[in-house]
């Protein structure tokens, strides 16, 4: 009898701990498809429409004045699997030479903020919402004030 509680224990543990390192894993995938610069296999991780919205109106809220041509040129730069790659590990090496990592916090069960920890304002944050139980799809990036 034991023996049950004990397994039972540590299958709970373990669900608990993949639970919470799911966002992680989600992020590395997203990386990944993003380094790899095939558009198909980046929107089986994100959301690139959503993405694309989100970054417009941040760059129209930034006060953004290019031409209709331009700025659309601007948002297929950004919103591409080199312009993510490139936000993904911006603050990846700080000013200080030390590697920020990501840190993570939840806004609720479903929703969670990836964003490089000590790297100050200049990070970008990625909003990954919760597809699933362990499977998470980037919705929403913050672009870095310098880039506004």
């Amino acid at each position: 009898m034991k023996r049950k509680y004990a397994t039972a224990i540590i299958f709970a543990v373990a669900a608990i701990g993949f639970t919470w390192v799911s966002p992680y894993i989600a992020m590395y995938r997203i990386s990944i498809a993003a380094k790899s610069v095939r558009l198909e296999n980046l929107a089986q991780q994100a959301d690139l429409p959503a993405i694309r919205a989100s970054v417009a109106r941040q760059l129209r809220t930034a006060g953004e004045t290019a031409s209709e041509d331009d700025f659309k040129g601007m948002l297929d730069t950004i919103v591409s699997p080199p312009g993510i790659t490139v936000l993904i590990l911006h603050g990846k090496q700080g000013a200080d030479g030390k590697r920020h990592d990501f840190g993570m916090a939840y806004r609720s069960w479903n929703e969670v903020v990836l964003r490089r920890s000590g790297a100050g304002p200049a990070a970008s944050q990625f909003l990954l919402r919760r597809h699933g139980i362990w499977d998470w799809k980037l919705m929403d990036i913050t672009l870095p004030p310098e880039l506004l």
